[in-house]
């Protein structure tokens, strides 16, 4: 039996989310039977691909042919963003929302000239929103930014403000509407995932979704993300900030969101052995 201890001792940055032990010999709802646990490995089997440049967030509504093997964290590049934000309200470096954002934002699109990646969706902006455009930029189609952004909805803690983080959204969207650096995909339908894929491997990844299938799962690149995150702390260089300090925020604020949008749902660990992916339960997010 696998215990919580050595779950998250295995996986150190899942300490903060609520978790249901798994049940020996015990069929329930909160564990995958055996025909689950296949059609799983069969998902991951049939959607791994090879791991491309970019990242894009762990929301499951993104299409094969969108974001495709890009590095999927909670809040895509502003979520980088927000991990920044609360380093800088617990060491009160004072910095604006604004100042975090153009730290990550310009050592992305300058320094490893790419393109700044966020997603919002048709629920918050629908293609025909035309002239009511300016009602909406403090809503985003984010569930890890929205979240964060409404406090009332809050079940785990941020370690941000939600005002703050409705500054950045705002600066994000119109900054996208002037930049050719900032993409700003746009998702469609609504949330049906059915786990959560935590992505141990840096050159294969999984595709969130499978049209024909119906299916589809949040997915987390985890060692992707640890990759990038040191990269990106010793590009922007700011004194006081480092990747322990990023990757302690960057979990926290993970957790909050699984929490609240995948809560129920197992969650697995994908890795890979010679290009076929090991896939394993570990527990049910509560």
């Amino acid at each position: 039996m696998i215990t919580l201890r050595q779950i998250k001792k295995e996986i150190p940055g899942i300490n903060r989310v609520h978790l249901r032990r798994p049940i020996v010999n015990k069929i329930t709802q909160d564990v995958p039977t055996p025909e689950e646990l296949q059609h799983t490995i069969n998902y991951v089997r049939k959607n791994t691909v090879t791991a491309m440049e970019g990242r894009k967030c762990v929301d499951g509504r993104y299409p094969p042919d969108t974001a495709r093997g890009m590095l999927a964290r909670a809040g895509g590049d502003c979520g980088y963003v927000m991990a920044l934000m609360a380093i800088n309200r617990k060491k009160k470096l004072q910095l604006t929302p604004e100042q975090c954002f153009n730290a990550v934002y310009k050592v992305i699109s300058q320094k490893l000239h790419g393109a700044f990646c966020i997603h919002t969706d048709h629920h918050a902006d629908p293609d025909h929103e035309g002239s009511n455009h300016q009602m909406h930029q403090t809503l985003i189609g984010c569930g890890h930014l929205s979240q964060a952004a409404s406090p009332h909805l809050l079940r785990q803690p941020y370690d941000v403000q939600s005002h703050d983080v409705k500054k950045i959204i705002a600066y994000a969207k119109n900054l996208a509407d002037i930049s050719d650096t900032v993409e700003m995909i746009n998702l469609n339908g609504e949330h049906a995932e059915r786990g959560v894929l935590i992505i141990d491997d840096t050159t294969h990844t999984v595709n969130a979704m499978d049209p024909k299938e119906h299916k589809m799962y949040f997915i987390y690149d985890k060692k992707r993300d640890e990759a990038f995150m040191k990269k990106l702390i010793k590009a922007m260089a700011i004194p006081g900030v480092t990747f322990e300090d990023m990757k302690k925020e960057s979990d926290i604020q993970l957790h909050a969101t699984l929490h609240t949008i995948a809560k129920g749902l197992p969650m697995y660990t994908v890795s890979y052995k010679n290009a076929e992916p090991q896939v394993r339960y570990i527990a049910t997010i509560n």
